[in-house]
């Protein structure tokens, strides 16, 4: 019998230095990051900030700090890294220090809003949110100026041994930012920076408030988990569609249980192993006038049956969305509930596990609330080049995946009457690509 399995030819491996002084960067895909921001007019926008008024000028450190997230820094230190690249050296010069960096996250105004809580630390940096509305305006034109936008509000935890960190309500210590995503523009367009001990359910009227004066004559939808479950809340916004999950007391429960016409969950034409249903369920109102404020709202119960029969936890599983949509059939209104989970939760992961602020730097709240707004912008900055500069087919991958294939690009930097030349070798699969995104960058502006 003829063997026709293909072998790879045993490899003994030597190192060597090269005879050649060229100086080399393996983060040559950065180039697209300072060109958007320049292309952007985030640079120029920099420069208005004098926080500081000798040495390294403020565009500098800002993008520095974004350029280190982007490639993938998990830390202050990585910037040490970098700056050991000769290459990248050249390609970003002048190079900051990390004492540099930190020190400059510190000098960023908190800006701390008004609460009724005393409870932990809210805030966000001031600075950086003027370049972010910039950048998320921007975004808005670029995708056409939709006349409606969804707003998914969430919280999520990034856990922390830091001294400064508090305990979170899984008993863990770390941080409990919350944010805004927009699906329509891909992008988070509000966050708070907060102790993990803030309650979950606070910030929901400040963060949408921050959306609607940003996007004044946009028709919002509104998704939420049980934290937005908050009658005030939802009476505030009830010119605007909205699906959330509401807490099942008591009375909610009972009458889950002694429901009669569950129908079956159909999703994209195809029968679930879910029921349907829609609730009598009347919330308790202190007044007439409440009674006519609320009357639009629509409580739907979803149940599934457990795997395992607990006779003390019941036959199903039971989830209750409140809604204010009048015109919708009850799967229709399910679909749209549960389309927060691939994007609010997606967009968790991605700042989190993409842009590494899964990891927070320092002790100081403040210098992890600049951290995680740098985070934020970082995150939007590279799903604005991927909706709008790089090509379909890159549009849906994770950011691990574009830093992979886009931003770690080794290539020979030259300088040259006044130019930084990125010399790639010859036929880089990348290559192309960098040329088209380049081209689409000159007619961004």
């Amino acid at each position: 019998m003829i063997d026709l399995r293909i072998t790879q030819k045993p490899v003994h491996f030597k190192l060597e230095v090269s005879k050649k002084d060229s100086p080399t960067t393996s983060f040559a895909g950065l180039a697209l990051i300072r060109e958007s921001l320049k292309r952007l007019g985030l640079a120029e926008e920099m420069k208005q900030f004098l926080l500081k008024k000798a040495g390294y000028a403020d565009e500098i450190v800002i993008e520095a700090l974004i350029l280190l997230i982007a490639a993938g820094g998990r830390s202050l230190s990585d910037w040490d890294y970098l700056c050991k690249e000769e290459g990248f050296v050249r390609f970003f010069d002048p190079c900051p220090s990390v004492d540099t960096l930190e020190r400059y996250l510190r000098r960023l105004s908190l800006k701390t809003p008004e609460r009724s809580s005393n409870k932990g630390q809210v805030g966000y940096a001031f600075q950086l949110e003027y370049l972010h509305t910039i950048l998320i305006q921007k975004a808005y034109q670029l995708s056409g100026s939709p006349k409606q936008l969804t707003a998914d509000i969430d919280t999520t935890i990034t856990y922390s041994e830091n001294r400064e960190a508090e305990f979170t309500y899984d008993k863990e210590k770390g941080y409990q930012p919350m944010m805004v995503y927009c699906p329509e523009l891909a992008m988070v367009i509000a966050h708070e920076f907060r102790d993990g001990n803030v309650s979950p359910a606070e910030g929901y009227d400040r963060l949408f408030v921050r959306c609607r004066k940003m996007f004044p004559e946009v028709s919002w939808t509104v998704r939420s988990d049980a934290a937005g479950y908050q009658l005030g809340w939802l009476d505030s916004i009830f010119s605007c569609l909205y699906y959330v999950t509401a807490r099942q007391g008591d009375t909610m429960l009972e009458l889950l249980k002694n429901e009669k016409n569950w129908i079956p969950l159909i999703k994209d034409g195809i029968k679930t192993d879910q029921e349907i249903a829609e609730i009598p369920y009347v919330a308790s109102f202190s007044s007439q006038e409440e009674i006519k404020a609320r009357r639009g709202r629509r409580f739907i119960g979803v149940r599934k049956k457990r795997q395992q029969l607990d006779v003390w936890e019941g036959e199903y599983i039971y989830q209750v969305i409140v809604t204010n949509d009048a015109n919708s059939d009850l799967c229709a209104i399910m679909k749209t509930h549960r389309g927060r989970c691939g994007s609010i939760e997606f967009a968790n992961a991605e700042i989190k596990n993409g842009c590494g602020m899964d990891h927070m730097p320092a002790n100081s709240f403040s210098v992890n609330a600049a951290w995680f707004s740098l985070g934020v912008m970082t995150h939007n900055l590279l799903k604005l080049i991927q909706n709008h500069i790089l090509p379909e087919t890159m549009k849906k991958i994770e950011i691990k995946t574009l830093r992979f294939r886009l931003m770690r690009l080794a290539a020979i930097v030259i300088k040259k009457a006044k130019q930084t030349i990125l010399r790639f070798s010859k036929n880089h699969p990348a290559f192309e690509i960098y040329q088209k995104a380049w081209a689409n960058l000159q007619v961004l502006a």
